[in-house]
């Protein structure tokens, strides 16, 4: 370890008036107003250092106790070789630097520590190599049906909950290799270890997938059992050089085997866990307050999937993550004088902890320790301290007593090229008399994030057995008005770069913006049934700044710095939309349910049949509506074909109850959009279709194949009718007579068990308001950009407005005039 000694008097302490590192000048008093200060940048075998030398700052770890004006402050730095001060890209051994800093806000009385690790590895890698031990809950309840995404909750697939939760796990295996390994966990009232840690060769790949798809639901729920066999699986197992992490899925609350004394007090005894733990709740009857202890003790990530619709996005990121790791174990280590208080200012964790005493009395100083856990490439760690000293007024008036200064050490273990799985470390030391000189907006940004984490930490307090409770129910009211304020007099309001505008986005806004506001509106029980699950989920991206899914502005701007996740993220995004698509564990349920098995619905047993699926799993991430392709064929009420791009309002289509008149008519451009193929129809995968008008299924469970579509994709209104079967199109195909069904929007099917029942497209009204705010194109058809979801439980709620075509409406769907108002 080198050591390099840096000697200064007191009124070198005050000032450094130069902005050349290595010749250092003193001046006699602080001076009314201090130059910007030059930064030492010193080039070590994996990390670069910067250090602030503003007046005062002197890098060192041994001064806590120095309180007289001569003192000599010691760097200690983890290398063998330190090179010129020159700025490079990479250091001697072609590694990128790393950067870590303190800046110190004393007007705010706060300070921000920062760890800028590389943007990527220094040798391009297809991902950091893991080991990953995935802990599944298999108890009944996974059996539940999941919703079909942007459809209504009545509405039922076939898909269990388990069912994508074995093609999330079967998306993992496809992006590993033979340099990570994989362990697979079931509980139930009991666990199974269906795999240990094993190298995915392509072997035991095979073998993997086969151990996922024979997963079945049983019958309790033992969280404990499954978390403790998950850790296991690392017992004798080295994970240097890779990523050591156990991912645990569950949708309900554990009621089997609960260690009496609590998770959390258990999982202390066991620290330090071999493996950080992930916890993804699934669905709204979570103990999700349980779920983020067990992530904040574990080092990891606390996810909400609500529906779905997000368990890819969430499974996705997950992962990515994972693999774009540049050191793990990461650890803050903060030491000062006893009289200065320091306390971290981003809410509270299970893992926070006060400061212990530096030797045998705390005069001699005090130590925070703040774990990390891992660290991303190209994303910074930065964390925000508060902080009172009384000497700081006093230094410059050369009043006698310690010195203000705050010694910063990181510590972590690099992945990559540390095979001895060694620790690297970097100490920074800073006088808290001087300011730093950082972008305004930067400072706005770091405080602005750190009061919406402690605003959010604040509604969920953990309680005697560690565990997070929603404390909110009894104070809305009070709730409500801290919310207002925190918008009112946020920091990040006062700039427009794109960090602080996500924070703002996060906050309040529109739809999908706003999610934090619309979390607490309990008017509306939002906070009861979502809000109190998505808001610590939230809170656990911005303290960990990790991108958690595609959905919120704040998260999403983790990891855009780096090549690496982006890669990672879009492999993994590609691997689950390609694989084939789970088998529907509850098919026949359903198909028993509407009658579409032999000898339950006639000619609906060949739309029932599953055979030649080839759906995409795209429609779990995303989804434009229901809608057909423009080529697909319609039959008019005279018995004529013509394309679907070609109807008109006003036409007279062909119904099962006899010809209806065509009210309105949507149209939506889209690009590489999935679109089923059953015969010759192209349908969008979840636009319910059939057979006889009477037995409705979905094409995703009919299709001959799936294809990418660019163009644009149709939807009709007919005209007002109660009945539901008068809201039905004949899609010959160009088959003669020989076609299917398909319904039009606003149908009145909006609950129950039909397969059509949709609360939005199944409601006329509701459908013609929201098209009334579309603009329409020259022959009177509405264009659309897509659809938005209702924010708490992400299901369909309106058409979205395309802004770059069309002109306003001055027409209402089912009116006589046919008028478009033209600019």
């Amino acid at each position: 370890m080198l050591i390099i000694p840096i000697c200064l008097s007191l009124a070198q302490i005050c000032s450094i008036p130069t902005n050349q590192p290595e010749k250092l000048h003193g001046a006699a008093a602080c001076p009314a107003e201090e130059p910007r200060p030059p930064t030492y940048q010193i080039r070590i075998r994996k990390i670069s250092l910067t250090a602030q030398s503003n007046p005062g700052d002197a890098p060192g770890s041994d001064l806590i106790n120095h309180k007289h004006p001569t003192t000599t402050y010691i760097m200690r730095i983890p290398t063998k070789q330190v090179q010129d001060l020159s700025l490079s890209d990479k250091d001697e051994n072609g590694f990128p630097p790393v950067y870590f800093q303190l800046d110190n806000f004393p007007r705010k009385n706060a300070l921000v520590v920062s760890l800028q690790p590389p943007t990527e590895p220094s040798t391009p890698v297809h991902h950091v190599p893991c080991d990953i031990v995935l802990v599944i809950d298999v108890s009944g309840s996974m059996f539940d049906a999941a919703p079909v995404p942007g459809e209504g909750s009545s509405e039922a697939n076939g898909l269990s909950i388990l069912d994508l939760v074995k093609h999330a796990a079967l998306t993992i295996i496809e992006t590993m290799d033979e340099r990570d390994r994989l362990s697979i966990v079931t509980f139930a009232s009991s666990v199974t270890v269906l795999q240990p840690l094993e190298c995915m060769t392509d072997e035991n790949k095979t073998t993997a997938r086969k151990n996922i798809k024979s997963m079945q639901p049983k019958d309790a729920t033992n969280l404990w059992q499954g978390i403790l066999t998950g850790l296991k699986q690392f017992e004798d197992v080295k994970s240097d050089g890779k990523v050591p992490a156990v991912m645990v899925l569950t949708d309900g609350m554990p009621n089997h085997m609960c260690p009496p004394a609590g998770y959390i007090p258990k999982l202390r005894t066991k620290l330090p866990l071999p493996a950080t733990v992930h916890t993804f709740g699934f669905g709204y009857h979570l103990r999700s307050g349980l779920l983020k202890s067990i992530a904040e003790i574990g080092n990891g990530n606390y996810s909400f999937i609500p529906d779905a619709g997000m368990i890819g996005t969430v499974f996705v990121h997950a992962v990515a993550n994972l693999q774009n790791t540049y050191a793990t174990e990461a650890i803050l280590q903060l030491k000062y004088t006893a009289d200065t208080q320091i306390r971290e200012a981003m809410g509270i964790s299970v893992l926070s902890s006060p400061p212990e005493p530096l030797g045998d009395s705390s005069q001699q100083g005090l130590q925070l320790d703040i774990p990390l856990g891992n660290i991303q490439y190209g994303q910074s760690r930065d964390i925000f301290l508060r902080y009172h000293s009384p000497h700081i007024s006093k230094l410059c008036g050369m009043d006698p007593g310690p010195l203000p200064i705050v010694e910063a050490t990181i510590k972590y273990k690099l992945v990559l090229d540390n095979d001895a799985g060694n620790y690297t470390s970097a100490t920074i030391i800073h006088n808290l008399t001087n300011d730093s000189y950082s972008p305004e907006e930067r400072a706005a940004y770091h405080e602005s994030r750190a009061l919406i984490c402690s605003f959010i930490s604040s509604l969920f307090p953990i309680e005697k057995q560690g565990e997070h409770k929603a404390a909110v129910s009894s104070r809305f009211e009070q709730v409500t008005k801290e919310l207002a304020t925190l918008i009112e007099k946020l920091p990040s309001s006062n700039y427009s770069d794109p960090l602080n505008k996500s924070l703002l986005q996060d906050l309040a806004g529109e739809e999908p913006e706003g999610q934090i506001s619309i979390a607490l509106k309990e008017d509306k029980g939002f906070f009861r049934k979502w809000g109190q699950h998505y808001l610590p989920s939230l809170l656990n991206a911005h303290t960990r700044q990790v991108c958690n899914s595609f959905k919120d502005p704040g998260p999403l701007q983790y990891g855009k710095d780096s090549p690496l996740f982006i890669a990672c993220r879009d492999r993994l995004d590609e691997a689950f939309d390609s694989l084939p698509p789970p088998e529907p564990s509850r098919q026949q349920h359903i198909a028993r349910r509407h009658g579409l098995l032999s000898g339950g619905g006639g000619g609906g047993a060949a739309v029932a049949s599953s055979g030649g699926r080839h759906i995409s799993m795209s429609s779990y991430r995303n989804s434009r509506g229901v809608c057909f392709a423009g080529s697909t064929l319609v039959q008019l009420a005279s018995g004529r074909d013509i394309e679907m791009r070609r109807v008109r309002r006003g036409m007279k289509l062909q119904t099962p109850l006899g010809s209806r008149k065509v009210a309105a008519v949507l149209r939506t451009p889209v690009k590489d959009e999935t679109l089923c193929r059953v015969g010759a129809v192209l349908v969008t995968p979840w636009h319910p279709i059939s057979l006889d008008g009477k037995a409705w299924t979905f094409p995703a469970y009919t299709a001959d194949k799936a294809v990418r579509y660019t163009g644009s994709i149709y939807s009709i209104m007919l005209q007002r009718d109660r009945s539901p079967e008068a809201h039905a199109l004949r899609l010959n195909g160009g088959s003669g007579g020989g076609g299917l069904w398909g319904v039009t929007l606003g149908h009145g099917v909006t609950s129950g068990g039909d397969v059509r029942a949709h609360v939005f497209f199944g409601d006329y009204n509701a459908v013609s308001k929201s098209l009334m705010g579309l603009n329409v194109g020259l022959r009177g058809e509405f264009i659309g950009s897509g659809v938005g979801r209702d924010s708490h439980n992400g299901l369909v709620c309106r058409f979205v407005k395309d802004e770059s075509r069309g002109r306003a409406l001055s027409w209402a769907p089912g009116a006589r005039s046919k008028t478009v108002l033209r600019s």
